[in-house]
């Protein structure tokens, strides 16, 4: 092979690499802007007290953080708006005196899990309830007080509070990994389609040139 090919080979070499780098970035970003896009996170609090009443659900009337607009703050209800993985958590200042506390985890008006909190009299605590569960598109998740239970918060403490996080959707994790198999199979998720594209094509066509060249 001459000197001018064995040049002509390592340059169609770089380009080749060159299309593979740029389009594995493109494909990198498309991916962190679609999972930024899908990003589902609340945080509220309720001013003032809850006492030995029921409420169900409870309505936390400040909203803090509500990426994604999934909490109603007029109902209370949180609706998932994509399937997955989500995390909850619920924290209560208890109330002086003698109160035997409970609170649900609810969804889709079914009872998921309990918090049970009690102090003798004259004490307080904050009690803090943390649910995971997988959720479908549309479950609804919800705080439950029973009837004689009480917690307080005033305007700036902020001791009554529900947030949620969407930890991971589609076997793609939001905080950056990935849940499920270890060596997950590709999906059309981790590979865009336009980007898929451009990356076969590009080393077909380079490919080919290649081998033309050579024969030549």
């Amino acid at each position: 092979m001459s000197a001018t090919k064995i040049c002509s080979v390592f340059v169609i070499g770089v380009m080749l690499c060159g299309t593979s780098l740029a389009t594995r970035k493109q494909m990198a970003q498309q991916t962190a802007d679609r999972q930024q896009g899908g990003a589902v996170i609340f945080f509220t609090a309720y001013q003032g007290s809850l006492r030995d009443l029921l409420f169900n659900p409870i309505i936390f009337n400040q909203v803090l953080v509500n990426q994604g607009s999934a909490y109603n703050n007029d109902t209370g209800v949180f609706t998932a708006p994509l399937a997955g993985i989500y995390q909850f958590v619920f924290a209560a200042q208890l109330c002086r005196g003698t109160h035997n506390n409970h609170w649900y985890f609810m969804v889709n008006g079914v009872q998921n899990m309990l918090c049970h909190a009690e102090v003798t009299a004259g004490k307080t605590t904050l009690n803090t309830c943390y649910f995971m569960k997988e959720l479908k598109k549309g479950d609804q998740v919800w705080v439950k007080q029973s009837p004689e239970s009480c917690c307080w918060a005033s305007s700036t403490s902020k001791t009554i509070t529900f947030s949620g996080i969407l930890l991971a959707s589609d076997s793609v994790s939001m905080l950056g990994g990935k849940y499920g198999s270890s060596c997950p199979l590709p999906s059309r998720n981790m590979m865009p389609s336009s980007a898929g594209r451009t990356v076969a094509l590009s080393g077909v066509v380079v490919t080919l040139q290649l081998s033309q060249f050579l024969w030549d």
